[in-house]
């Protein structure tokens, strides 16, 4: 019952993963694929027992694709799962590299949980860390710290104090990248 509850939840999640809109890379998944979560492959059976409500991204790899990746392991394909604590430490590594003043702030914090993402002017309130692991130097433009003021000001946000306002290029690849970036 477990298995067939995690599969229908995440069932959308494999729709949305895909690069071209028109074809489901789930149907091209053999019966054996491989899973990989956070970078460590797991089995079939540790796969049913994860939470979807840890997901940040979820990729579905087939074909050569996967065993380009992966190796003969990976002949029916890889499911390539990116937690959202594993996010929150590889956005978060890469925009202190970006920015003294947000290192600064994220090291006095402890954390980003007080945090406002604002990604050109789209705020991020909800699921949002997949959504800043794909910015990289391949699209990274910019990181500005606001103030309280500045979130009250310009985007009328008056329940955080520090906002975080990052200016990119819309990442390749990405599903819905027009409305997320």
């Amino acid at each position: 019952m477990k298995s067939l509850l995690l599969s229908l939840l995440l069932l959308p999640l494999f729709a949305f993963a895909q690069n071209d809109k028109d074809e489901n890379p789930l149907h091209k998944l053999g019966p054996n694929p491989i899973f990989i979560i956070d970078s460590v492959k797991i089995t079939r059976a540790d796969f049913q027992k994860f939470s979807p409500n840890t997901i940040a991204s979820l990729e579905v790899l087939t074909d050569t694709d996967a065993t380009k990746k992966f190796g003969d392991t990976a002949t029916d394909g890889a499911v390539i799962i990116l937690t959202k604590s594993m996010a929150r430490r590889i956005y978060s590594a890469y925009f202190k590299r970006k920015s003294a003043a947000y290192d600064s702030l994220y090291s006095a914090a402890k954390s980003d949980s007080s945090f406002l993402y604002i990604v050109n002017d789209k705020i991020k309130t909800e699921q949002f860390e997949g959504d800043l692991t794909a910015i990289n130097d391949e699209v990274f433009i910019s990181l500005d710290i606001l103030t309280a003021d500045d979130l009250k000001n310009k985007y009328n946000i008056t329940d955080r104090q520090i906002g975080v306002l990052i200016k990119c290029r819309k990442p390749k690849n990405v599903f819905n990248a027009d409305q997320k970036y």
